[in-house]
């Protein structure tokens, strides 16, 4: 009896150890799985704390560069006015972002990245920082630029320079559309185009640029739309409450005659045509109405001058007629459609014309043989047979923070 109760001694002495081993692996592999899980969720809430502080500094880098689009605007960009902000919290979240703008000089900042924007993002133990240079762009990156239809009639020439640089021949020049429907841009018999035609995103170049005519670039579709800035006259602008109208005279207006007016009408009498001229600095007129042109009457706009037209209206033109822009600078000319409704605009010229256009709702035709240094912007373009269209690249390159329509964008950018 006594080895028997030995014997079971033993065994439930060893039970007990096995329970006690069991036991003991048991917490160890608990408090392994425990470690795992609180380590898991330690990273998953640096990753997430990590996520939201680097949202706040991309919100942050997007709100510096609207604040500045806003003050550059209302034209009151300085060098002491630059946009900064210091922990403000993210909307929807307790992240905090800061930046700040910084440049040598606001002056300096003719579209080249001049402009740098710093943001920090926060939350919690997390800190990201993003840093951007910007520069500006203009309205004009493209020579020709429509929503719908370009039609390029036989024997057109699209092709380029640059005022800034008379010895730059590289020059780097493209027309398109953003429509993707076929046949948006024709081109006629003799049609030369010497750069790139693009259409709109998604599209099939095959199927939107017709087959005629000679392209030396390339046919691509775009893979970012492009933004049309609404543009509108100054309200500041003196409302004469009148027409500027001349038959067979010529009447003269300089920088204290810009205002607000109802039309231009020019006319032929007595065998003298009309004439508009612009004499003396820069002249800023806002037409509410139409601009009629009659048989041979111009629009000149001469030496040392320049003239900024906002229309409402349309424009018709007869033969022998048009702008004439004696300054001969692209910038001197600048013509801006501001009309809610339906445009037409019929440009003609007695020879060149220096200038630009730009007119998103517009149907701009430019008759036969006209010869036109510049770029535009419209719903549709049509080239008459004979017409010769040459972009100025300095439009792209040169972008100041006076030019109509020039906004702040981000060149490039990277993150901390």
């Amino acid at each position: 009896m006594n080895l028997k109760k030995v014997l079971q001694s033993k065994e439930c002495g060893s039970a007990v150890v096995l329970v006690a081993l069991v036991v003991v692996l048991l917490s160890l592999m608990g408090l392994g799985l425990l470690q795992i899980g609180l380590s898991s969720r330690l990273l998953a809430t640096q990753a997430t704390n990590k996520i939201k502080a680097c949202s706040a500094a991309d919100a942050g880098l997007t709100k510096a560069l609207f604040e500045i689009n806003k003050k550059l605007k209302a034209k009151a960009l300085s060098d002491q006015s630059l946009p900064q902000v210091t922990d403000e919290t993210l909307p929807g979240c307790d992240a905090t972002f800061s930046y700040k703008i910084t440049a040598a000089s606001i002056k300096a900042a003719l579209g080249v990245n001049s402009l740098t924007i710093e943001s920090v993002g926060k939350y919690g133990y997390a800190t990201r920082k993003v840093h951007a240079l910007i520069g500006l762009k203009g309205l004009f990156d493209s020579a020709i630029l429509v929503k719908d239809r370009m039609s390029l009639m036989p024997n057109t020439l699209v092709t380029g320079y640059n005022s800034a640089d008379p010895t730059d021949k590289d020059f780097d020049l493209k027309i398109g559309t953003t429509s993707t429907l076929a046949d948006r841009i024709p081109l006629g018999p003799g049609t030369v185009v010497e750069g790139d035609v693009f259409v709109g995103i998604g599209g099939d170049p095959q199927t939107v640029i017709g087959a005629g005519g000679t392209i030396t670039g390339n046919k691509y579709a775009l893979d970012m739309e492009p933004d049309f800035p609404v543009i509108t006259p100054s309200s500041l602008l003196t409302d004469w409450g009148t027409s500027l109208s001349a038959k067979g005279e010529t009447i003269t207006i300089n920088s204290a005659g810009s205002g607000t007016y109802s039309g231009i009408d020019l006319s032929k009498a007595d065998g003298n045509p009309g004439t508009l001229e612009i004499q003396g600095g820069k002249v800023v007129l806002h037409i509410t109405g139409n601009i009629d042109l009659g048989q041979g009457c111009e629009l000149i706009v001469r030496p040392g001058s320049s003239l900024v037209l906002y229309i409402d209206g349309d424009i018709s033109a007869d033969n022998s007629v048009g702008v004439n822009n004696q300054a001969g600078n692209v910038k001197d000319f600048q013509l801006y459609a501001t009309g809610t409704g339906d445009q037409v605009f019929n440009l003609k010229a007695k020879s060149s014309v220096f200038g630009t256009v730009y007119a998103p709702k517009v149907d701009i035709t430019l008759y036969p043989s006209v010869e036109m240094r510049g770029a535009i912007v419209g719903k549709s373009v049509t080239f008459k047979s004979g017409g010769k269209f040459y972009y100025d690249e300095a439009l792209r390159d040169n972008v100041s923070i006076d030019d109509e329509g020039a906004r702040f964008i981000v060149k490039r950018w990277g993150e901390e």
